[in-house]
């Protein structure tokens, strides 16, 4: 960001004496990549022009009735096999093996749970089909607890479950009582009276979310979460017409980040990303009410992990990203990894395009990967519903759906 050189005397910058200081002194540094400047009352700052530009919040950057960045102003350029085996360690706790519940260890919530072992995962690219994801039958999985259970298993492995024939409604019954009843429950939204959103056309939408004609870049959900942790899973109601979703696996990328750029993934998962929601001003396109104003600030880093770097969840949402405090010495360095992310994540090796239509319910590990919508592939009459999960509705389904008490470790010594 930048950096203060010397400084004579405070200036408080609410005070109404600031509005006398006057520039006194603007010079260009390092071949234009930095510039200095002086003011009269005797401080000195210098900073990068990237980070300048960067943090631009004028009209032309920043929509100010929806609160978000315009994504086509970023300026990373976005490009137009796996294990399947899973290593498990038993363990031993009270005399019970552990074995079978290692799947559901890294979501209990414990202090000191380790992230979820990537050898349990099938982590996935673009496979260059026009179908490459598990599917799953909308009725057998509501009328089958062990259809349930195997559903919830292969959502954590795979990482996204297309749900098919889902029963027709017009408004949110079906997805409501399919979470509620499968999924361990919806969140229920603390600024809209309904648990889930809509999202329909709206012509000349003011967010990039309702603007459907126009390309969703890849995000997780609730980037900044207004409970704290990111929800666990997101599911997805097509209620009317057809789209494009675009689906990338976070896990996937960023071990490929770690292995081609070492430097850059401890940067991504070093320090924090500066985002900002206004729960008000970011649904202004909605067809539902909210209920009380909000406004959320976070700075977790992009990438999450544990002490032993294991990946716990990838949290990101371009349009949410307010100027970065990164350390002056090390902002260039982060916007590099920063940019470089972005490019993976936009690009032929991950990025998997998904035609899903009426009649389908797409459900994800929010933690792990990253949706969003392709440009101008959507019906005119494209109507979806969902919402989110949290860690302990779901962890809570499913130790019900194994019938045992869960098998509780001290994570901290392990």
């Amino acid at each position: 960001m930048f950096r203060r050189l010397c400084r004579r005397g405070a200036v408080n910058v609410a005070s109404p004496a600031f509005t006398d200081v006057k520039l006194t002194e603007a010079a260009v540094r390092r071949a234009g990549k930095q510039v200095q400047v002086k003011f009269s009352d005797g401080s000195e700052f210098l900073m990068h022009g990237l980070w300048l530009r960067d943090a631009c919040r004028d009209a032309y950057f920043v929509s100010e009735s929806a609160g978000e960045r315009y994504l086509d102003k970023i300026v990373f350029k976005a490009s137009g096999a796996h294990a399947d085996g899973c290593v498990k360690e038993t363990r031993v706790v009270d005399g019970s093996l552990e074995a079978d519940w290692a799947w559901l260890e890294p979501y209990s919530g414990f202090a000191g749970v380790p992230a979820p072992d990537l050898r349990c995962k099938a982590l996935f690219k673009n496979q260059g089909i026009p179908d490459q994801f598990q599917h799953r039958e909308f009725e057998s999985v509501m009328t089958s607890e062990e259809a349930n259970l195997e559903m919830l298993q292969s959502l954590m492995k795979h990482g996204v479950i297309i749900m098919d024939n889902v029963t027709p409604a017009e408004d949110a019954s079906v997805l409501l009582h399919f979470a509620n009843q499968c999924l361990g429950g919806m969140q229920k939204d603390p600024a809209r009276e309904s648990p889930n959103w809509i999202i329909q056309k709206k012509e000349s939408a003011k967010s990039v979310s309702y603007a459907q004609t126009v390309r969703l870049n890849n995000h997780t959900d609730q980037s900044v979460a207004a409970h704290g942790v990111p929800a666990l899973l997101l599911v997805v109601n097509y209620v009317h017409g057809t789209g494009c979703n675009t689906l990338v696996d976070g896990y996937a990328v960023a071990e490929a980040l770690r292995e081609r750029d070492p430097a850059a993934f401890k940067l991504l998962s070093t320090y924090g990303n500066c985002q900002e929601r206004d729960f008000i001003r970011s649904r202004v396109d909605s067809a539902q009410e909210g209920t009380q104003t909000m406004l959320i600030t976070t700075k977790q880093p992009i990438i999450q992990t544990d002490p032993a770097g294991g990946i716990v969840r990838i949290q990101y949402n371009e349009v949410f990203r307010t100027p970065s405090t990164v350390p002056f010495e090390h902002f260039e360095e982060w916007y590099r990894a920063y940019t470089l992310f972005n490019e993976m994540i936009h690009g032929p090796e991950f990025e998997v395009q998904v035609p899903i239509g009426k009649g389908q319910m797409l459900i994800l590990d929010n933690w792990r990967v990253l949706h969003g919508r392709a440009g101008g592939k959507s019906s005119h009459d494209r109507v979806i519903m969902g919402g989110t999960v949290v860690r302990e509705a779901f962890h809570s389904r499913a130790i019900r759906l194994m019938g045992a008490q869960y098998p509780v470790s001290d994570y901290v010594d392990l």
